[in-house]
């Protein structure tokens, strides 16, 4: 009944526009744009969730007012232009999704990926390798987004920016990874990818499929495919289900939506692992538990040993174990986890 409502609003104020009675098209409007900043329920902790009007919000109630007060002033064609653009900003999280705009491009010699029609949006991913703990308890420690893979149980932190030029692009995406990895040793790690790594797990297409995101806390086990989740403090505020299918170009993942009443991570690390096996801890592991540990120490300190094969670097832990890595993905790791 919600969207028919809503359907009847958007069809009367669009008759009443262009009418004496305008003022009641825009009290229409605002009823169609009302959702964008509608309290969320309980947030995390069982606090109230406060009203957080997003840049759309603000385009769509600001082309709003100013399609009315055109119609006021006399306009013909300004009026429409306005209304449009405040519909358009309103449908904008449905439309984007069935344009290309998720379609990217590696970039060469970088741990990141480029938007192919938006060249001021980049991205990034690192692989969560897991240590010696339990692995739902350690990633659920992690903040940001995390795209997890139900079929063969990885989870990758997902970055993403807005820059004018690369080195920003870059700096901006390694201080989201800071950020994400708990400060403390989490039992498990972050090892970013370059962008030749990021490209293979992104060459498929994610689509959202329909999913109750309020049960995800127990029904996670039965998503298949791929999550998209949104962490901070502990909990899951923003989720999607997707899924999956081969793309001959890397794409992105289609933005999280919110969840009413946030679950714990752990609960919904905890639920998925009932359907997949997390991965195990391998060398790599070793290597990322030792940068951790030494985090402040110079680097000829922190490592055993460092040798060039060309594009690649072998690298020596402490412990001994010797890992190959791409010089990019070194210099990324060592931002980290420095």
């Amino acid at each position: 009944m919600g969207w028919k409502l809503k359907a009847l609003a958007g069809m009367i104020g669009i008759v009443l526009v262009g009418t004496a009675a305008w003022p009641l098209s825009l009290v229409c409007f605002l009823y169609l744009a009302e959702p964008l900043w509608r309290r969320s329920g309980k947030g995390p902790g069982g606090k109230r969730g406060g009203r957080t009007p997003s840049v759309r919000s603000a385009l769509v109630v600001t082309s709003l007012f100013l399609s009315a007060a055109a119609f006021a002033s006399g306009g013909t064609l300004s009026p429409f232009v306005f209304l449009g653009a405040a519909l358009a900003s309103l449908a904008w999280p449905l439309v984007s999704e069935t344009l290309p705009f998720s379609r990217a491009s590696p970039v060469n010699g970088s741990v990141l990926v480029r938007s192919k029609y938006l060249p001021f949006a980049w991205s990034a991913l690192a692989e969560l390798k897991p240590g010696p703990d339990e692995f739902a308890r350690a990633a659920s420690a992690f903040s940001g987004k995390l795209l997890v893979f139900t079929d063969s149980g990885k989870v990758y932190s997902f970055a993403s920016c807005l820059a004018a030029s690369r080195d920003e692009a870059e700096a901006k995406v390694l201080g989201a990874f800071r950020e994400a990895a708990p400060a403390a040793r989490a039992g498990a790690f972050l090892l970013p990818l370059d962008s030749v790594q990021a490209r293979e797990v992104l060459s498929r297409r994610l689509t959202r499929k329909k999913f109750p995101a309020e049960k995800l806390a127990v029904s996670a086990t039965m998503a298949g495919g791929a999550l998209f989740l949104e962490c901070a403090g502990g909990y899951v505020l923003k989720a999607s289900v997707l899924d999956q299918s081969p793309s001959p170009s890397p794409r992105l993942p289609p933005k999280p939506w919110k969840v009413a009443n946030p679950p714990l991570s752990w609960e919904v690390f905890e639920s998925i692992g009932k359907g997949t096996r997390w991965p195990q801890p391998d060398h790599i592991s070793n290597l990322l538990d030792s940068m951790v540990a030494t985090r402040g120490v110079p680097l000829a300190e922190r490592l055993k040993g460092f040798q060039t094969e060309g594009d690649l670097v072998k690298i020596q832990s402490l412990s001994g174990d010797e890992v190959r890595a791409s010089r990019t993905q070194l210099r990324a790791l060592v931002s980290i986890y420095s």
